[in-house]
């Protein structure tokens, strides 16, 4: 068991360490989803457990012009949901990245939660509080936004959720 701790541990760190390289594409094949797992399903689970309000799947029209991402040309796959209200400010989503392209799709996400704090930040504190906790997690070629949750312990229980897919 203390091995596999271990393991989960390395590969967890060289996920984190491959955000920082100087390698050109900055992904790794070391870090791959537990079977079972897909990016719809911890897009799903995290809706499920910690919740999101209103929510619609995102497509590849919203993609393009929400998260500044080409679905054809830098995504292996995605799945994603977000909130269809002005009220809310949940966004959740899970790429895979083409590892050619995987700055592109992490700049566009970091982009769109720029966007989601520009747009809370004089209307709605709780939003807004909410988007400023909101990060982009990076496994790999595999990259997530999290904008969940009315606390700190929701957006823990996603991260939760993101790591155990792993």
């Amino acid at each position: 068991m203390k091995k596999i701790i271990r393991l989960a541990i390395v590969l967890l760190c060289i996920g984190m360490l491959a955000g920082c390289g100087s390698k050109a594409d900055g992904g790794t094949d070391a870090v791959q989803m537990k079977d079972g797992n897909t990016l719809q399903t911890v897009v799903d689970r995290i809706e499920d457990e910690v919740g999101i309000q209103m929510s619609a799947d995102i497509d590849d029209q919203l993609f393009t012009d929400l998260f500044y991402i080409d679905p054809e040309a830098d995504v292996e796959e995605y799945a994603g949901k977000m909130a269809m209200s002005m009220t809310s400010a949940d966004n959740v989503v899970a790429v895979k990245a083409k590892p050619e392209s995987r700055q592109k799709v992490l700049d566009g996400l970091n982009k769109r939660l720029a966007d989601v704090q520009a747009s809370f930040e004089q209307y709605l504190p709780d939003q807004y509080e909410k988007s400023q906790r909101g990060l982009v997690i990076e496994k790999g070629d595999y990259l997530f936004l999290l904008i969940v949750g009315e606390t700190s312990e929701d957006q823990e229980k996603a991260q939760e959720i993101i790591t155990e897919a792993f």
